[in-house]
């Protein structure tokens, strides 16, 4: 048997990317994998949503790890083939730190989280 839901988005806070999609995706995947929760992305039109399952966990990591740094990043991206301006990845890097508390607003019901790269 089948379920579905209604769901209501909710726009929060953006951060400009400053690297290519691909990049981003690969960078947001590698985070999932650093907390240990799952992710998972779809690519609707001209939008690729990406999906975590514990938005808590990704952004407590993102505000308080001392590991979420641009140089910690780019050599785990450079290891998946990624090679990334390392001023681009600090600017996204600073800029997902100090938009990580408004984007606890977006933490869904049962704990998720998802951003919406265009």
């Amino acid at each position: 048997m089948s379920k579905f839901r209604p769901v209501r988005e909710t726009w929060g806070a953006h951060s400009a990317a400053f690297i290519r999609t691909g990049q981003l995706l690969t960078l947001l995947h590698d985070l999932a994998a650093r907390v240990g929760t799952s992710s998972d992305e779809k690519t609707y039109g001209e939008l690729t949503a990406i999906w975590f399952e514990d938005g808590k966990q990704i952004l407590d990591y993102i505000e308080t790890d001392s590991r979420f740094n641009s140089a910690s990043f780019a050599d785990s991206l450079e290891e998946q083939g990624e090679i990334v301006d390392k001023g681009d990845l600090e600017s996204l890097v600073h800029n997902m730190k100090n938009s990580a508390s408004a984007w606890r607003k977006s933490i869904g019901e049962h704990g998720e989280l998802v951003f919406y790269i265009d």
